[in-house]
């Protein structure tokens, strides 16, 4: 199983990214021998209480100068805000300066007044990112590209440069239907806050999604992001992680999402927990950590990954 690190990219309101740190973090995980780093994706968030957060492509564009071996992944693009070309040049501009480490994890988004703002018709989501999705992975890998769709008409698209490594492309939500689509269109399913059990049962529909449709599930790549809390006892993790909770997510309804699903306690506590994603097949684990300590990420890599060297 491989083991990512989420940034401090978003903060409530009140705070805001801080470049040294996330530069600080991001180093020291590739030092570390973690596998990947990830952002979080918004154009704009709250309006009376602002929550900050960076614009998550150019972020990965810094940090594929700032880093040279560890992979970079959005967690999740909201790629509806956004015209397709322009995503698909950005997306193979930082494939091209990180040597091709890129991972793309997207989805529809949720935040309403996100896509007024940006001019997007919120009730149609789900189908303009399943039109974008495919069209920006036809932009990343194929010469000539025609296209005609509203508002958009391409004749004879070539996007040049381009990286010889193919970025891998996850959706993430969590309905049904959306979990058949991963199935169907994506190269796996990026998922946060979900227990093993949990996600081992919406898995099951992302690989059947995959069947339906011809393709090889054991080709998927499974991915989720959980909140990491190393403490003293198992109860001093789970009051820490649920605070981290509470300041900094707000996680979305009707799904299963849970603080549950967080990484807590000692160290011995952390990596029995940890075995059961790995018993489920799970490929890779990012760990949100808690208020973003570095001192959490040190010790995930000194005391916890060595568990699961192989």
């Amino acid at each position: 199983m491989k083991f990512g690190i989420a940034l401090e990219t978003f903060t409530p309101p009140g705070k805001s990214p801080s470049k040294n740190s996330i530069f600080q973090m991001a180093r020291t995980a590739e030092k570390l021998s973690f596998d990947s780093l990830w952002v979080w994706d918004h154009l704009l968030l709250g309006s009376r209480k602002v929550f900050p957060v960076l614009d998550s492509l150019t972020t990965l564009s810094y940090l594929s100068a700032a880093t040279t071996r560890i992979k970079l992944g959005t967690s999740v693009l909201i790629m509806a805000l956004r015209n397709p070309l322009i995503v698909a040049k950005a997306l193979t501009t930082i494939q091209i300066f990180s040597d091709g480490r890129l991972v793309v994890g997207a989805a529809s988004g949720w935040y309403e007044r996100e896509f007024r703002a940006a001019g997007v018709d919120f009730k149609k989501r789900g189908q303009i990112f399943e039109e974008e999705f495919q069209l920006v992975r036809r932009l990343l890998n194929e010469a000539d590209v025609n296209f005609r769709g509203e508002g958009i008409e391409l004749d004879h698209a070539t996007i040049l440069p381009t990286s010889s490594t193919k970025i891998p492309m996850l959706m993430g939500g969590y309905s049904d239907r959306v979990l058949n689509r991963a199935g169907r269109l994506a190269d796996g399913w990026i998922s946060y806050y979900y227990t093993p059990e949990d996600y081992a049962d919406s898995w099951s529909k992302v690989r059947a999604g995959a069947l339906e449709a011809g393709r090889d599930p054991r080709r998927l790549n499974s991915v989720t992001l959980v909140p990491l809390a190393i403490a003293n006892s198992f109860e001093d993790g789970d009051n820490l992680s649920k605070e981290f909770t509470r300041n900094y997510t707000d996680l979305p309804k009707n799904t299963r999402c849970t603080p549950e699903a967080s990484i807590r306690g000692t160290i011995p506590e952390c990596i029995a927990q940890i075995k059961k994603f790995e018993e489920i097949g799970l490929e890779e684990l990012v760990f949100i950590p808690s208020n973003y300590d570095i001192e959490q990420v040190e010790r995930a890599g000194n005391e916890i990954l060595p568990a699961f060297s192989k």
